[in-house]
């Protein structure tokens, strides 16, 4: 039987368990003051000095002269501690420092890059988006520095690049590597130290603390007057269009048909206009007339399940020409058409998708095609309790079965208890994520949408409960922030997300606002009491509208499907009575914990104090430990990545870390960042896997598993806050309690904790903050 063990990384952690103070800083550069410069034989290049945010002087860099990705550097030494785990961190402007705030800077360590450029377990310096981080304070960006490249030194050579931005889904490298057009952000300071939780210079210059905030002024609520005319542009140009529509198009059409307000409302010339489109679809199908761009079948996703969505909203309006042939064939459309959307359906049902927003996607088109076969001929449809099992997996009410054969028989992969969603309502993907975590909330409405027997009854009671739980669940990461004028918002934490690299997270409440996804929806789907007073929230904040203006700016006709539904959901939401209930960590609220252990994750609020904690932090094929902290409190903010203790049961198997310098899960644009001669600092480092159930006979070392890296307990200690986490259900973990904490109260439990040993029972998170002297 295989032991618990800690990884050798901890027995080096030489600080770990201490307070941190100025003191504890081993060495710091202050940019732009020459002194301080020349005393750490600074050289630069395509760099220059300036006043930065609150009139502090910092160094920034510039683009190349002729048109290039790699912009200007500065290269400096540090001193280190040879023996202990060091970390270097870089305080930046929060506010905006550019027209546009679009680019990178990377950290080098003795000639080689320091973290990976997307999504590595440690990120990259700085990635910059077009709004402020942190508007009118600074924050603070902390990454570990490779322990064999700091061992037996006491100075090391540091480089911070201004780099261009990338386009995350350029396959080709001339997509996903743009130009750097414009100068970095500025830094202002770099300091080493040994404890992660860094604490800032008493001489240093920080903007004013924010707790109270201004709200949006001036009244928008034009906004939905320009949706409704946006929409009928759209569907006054598709009624003067030829006959091919895609599927987007005859389901955005299908909708506004049973909408008063818009100009296809109960439309005889619309209807026709949607069957003659189905027509072509069902031509496309069968090989007899082309489709450029698959918007006519999406072999890879939603098979023809938009197409089937109309069908089935339109069950009664379509009976009279079922029977008819469809345009250049002898096939009746009532034959024709079923047998399309069965074939999507039997098709899409082997290629389920294992992440939850992607399972959902796959699953709920599977679902639409069997109700669109079942609205035209029932005879070739799945009985609803067997199509409805798959909208229960997706839901995370039943587990996940995997794909399934020809004769229905599903191969549980993942084994016969994988859910897609935690017990608490995350989606797992592998553990937390923002921006793609938001899309299961969407998703998991269009999937209560698509149970409702028809346009207006209510869906499928379980399904609807479930899409209550994950959205409240996500409720709690949503934090206080600012817009682009300053004003008042809650914005989506993307910082310790798993798949997130866009900072700051947008401006949410109940549901980001984007082509997927809608605020008020969810919560005029379920009129659930706490998620109306989300919405009600985005309302007394004024942003509901300015995320409505933003969606307006996008002009595909994915974006104007999901725009359709503003003007019902907007008066649906404002004639209800007055919640109570705001967004947990808003101003004003309580103080809490929420934990989720499958996830790994932790969200604290606790004063001005707010921590959200990814204990589990992209260990996608084996032990890392490492914690990604966001710590906001009023003044400042920091980014973090640690070391922590994490206790796991021991394969015996060892993951080395490859050099590939762009992105850990593959090599993609490997060749051409290895000519430009990037080679990643991590590389070599040796990281044990952890035990994979037999279940996962294909499993081998470097393959991708949510067992692989995920530990058992995590412990760790950042600043003023103690962390023990038991993931496991059938495990209890004795932990030590450092003297500061000695006395504490447990913020989750309440309980005061007085020994120097406390134990962790399963499924348990313990949170101590360190008594004050």
């Amino acid at each position: 039987m295989s032991m618990m063990r800690f990884s050798a990384y901890l027995v080096l952690l030489a600080g770990f368990g201490c307070a941190v103070s100025s003191a504890e800083v081993v060495d710091s550069i202050q940019f732009g003051n020459p002194a301080s410069e020349e005393a750490h034989q600074l050289t630069a290049e395509l760099s220059e000095v300036f006043a930065g945010g609150l009139g502090v002087k910092a160094r920034r860099f510039l683009p190349p002269a002729a048109e290039g990705w790699r912009g200007g550097r500065a290269t400096f030494e540090m001193a280190v501690d040879p023996e202990a785990q060091n970390y270097c961190t870089v305080k930046m402007w929060g506010g905006y420092f550019s027209e546009k705030n679009a680019g990178r800077m990377t950290l080098f360590i003795d000639g080689k890059q320091v973290g990976q450029r997307h999504l590595g377990e440690i990120e990259i310096l700085d990635i910059a988006k077009d709004e402020p981080r942190f508007p009118g304070r600074f924050f603070y960006k902390t990454v570990p520095l490779p322990l064999a490249m700091t061992q037996g030194k006491e100075r090391v050579q540091l480089t911070i690049e201004g780099q261009g931005p990338v386009w995350v889904y350029g396959n080709q490298i001339e997509k996903f590597q743009n130009m750097m057009k414009i100068p970095s952000r500025g830094v202002y300071r770099a300091y080493t130290h040994i404890d992660p939780s860094f604490e800032p210079l008493e001489d240093e210059v920080q903007g004013d603390a924010v707790v109270t905030l201004p709200v949006r002024s001036g009244d928008d609520s034009g906004v939905v007057a320009k949706v409704e005319q946006r929409v009928n542009r759209v569907l006054e140009k598709l009624m003067a269009g030829d006959d091919h529509m895609g599927q987007q198009e005859v389901s955005l059409m299908a909708r506004a048909y049973h909408e008063p307000w818009t100009k296809v409302y109960h439309s005889k010339d619309a209807l026709r206009k949607m069957v003659r489109a189905i027509d072509c679809q069902y031509l496309v199908y069968q090989g007899e007339l082309e489709s450029e761009d698959g918007s006519s079948w999406d072999r890879t996703w939603r098979g023809f399940g938009r197409t089937a969505n109309a069908v089935r909203l339109l069950e009664n309006e379509l009976k009279p020409y079922l029977n008819q042939p469809i345009a250049e064939t002898d096939v009746n459309r009532k034959e024709g058409w079923a047998e399309m959307f069965a074939a999507s359906r039997d098709l899409n049902i082997g290629k389920r998708r294992l992440y939850t927003n992607q399972s959902m996607i796959v699953d709920t088109h599977i679902y639409l095609c069997n109700r669109g076969v079942a609205a035209i001929n029932p005879s070739m449809a799945w009985p609803e309790e067997k199509a409805l099992l798959i909208m229960y997996e997706s839901m995370g009410i039943k587990p996940w079965s995997g794909e399934w054969d020809e004769d229905g028989n599903p191969n549980w992969r993942q084994g016969d208890d994988y859910f897609q969603f935690t017990e608490i309502g995350l989606s797992k993907e592998l553990g937390y994520v923002g921006a793609y975590g938001e899309t299961v909330v969407s998703l998991g409405t269009d999937i209560y949408e698509a149970t409702r027997p028809s346009y207006h009854e209510d869906g499928d009671a379980k399904i609807k409960n479930k899409l209550v739980e994950m959205t409240k669940a996500r409720a709690v990461f949503r934090h206080p922030g600012q817009d682009a004028d300053g004003c008042r918002s809650m914005r989506l934490e993307a910082v310790v997300g798993w798949r997130d690299y866009k900072f700051p997270g947008p401006i949410v409440y109940d549901e980001v606002p984007g082509r997927e996804s809608l605020p008020f929806g969810a919560a005029s789907a379920t009129l659930d009491s706490e998620l109306i007073g989300y919405a009600q929230q985005s309302m007394e904040d004024n942003q509901y509208f300015l995320m409505i203006e933003g969606m307006l700016k996008n002009g595909t006709i994915q974006m104007t499907a999901k725009l359709l539904d503003v003007p019902s959901s907007y008066r649906l939401i404002t004639a209800q009575p007055n919640q109570p209930y705001r967004l947990p960590m808003a101003e004003g609220q309580p103080d809490f914990v929420f934990s989720d252990p499958e996830d790994g994750v932790v969200a604290i609020k606790n004063g001005d104090d707010i921590l959200f904690v990814s204990l589990y932090w992209r260990a996608r094929y084996a032990i890392n430990n490492l914690a990604k902290i966001h710590h906001i409190t009023p003044q400042i903010e920091r980014d973090v990545v640690a070391y922590q203790e994490t206790r796991f049961k021991d394969s015996g198997e060892v993951f080395v870390m490859p050099d590939q310098a762009n992105e850990p899960f593959s090599r993609r644009h490997e060749k051409f960042y290895k000519s430009e001669g990037l080679y990643l600092a991590e590389a070599g480092i040796e990281q044990p896997v952890a035990e994979v159930p037999a279940k996962f006979s294909d499993f081998k070392v470097g393959k991708e598993n949510i067992y692989a890296g995920k530990g058992s307990f995590y412990l760790l200690e950042y600043g003023d806050y103690l962390i023990a986490m038991n993931c496991t259900k059938d495990e209890s973990f004795e932990f030590d309690v450092p003297e500061p904490f000695r006395g504490a109260k447990d913020l989750v439990s309440g309980d005061t904790i007085k020994q120097s040993k406390h134990t962790a029972q399963p499924w348990q998170t313990v949170v101590l903050v360190r008594m004050k002297e």
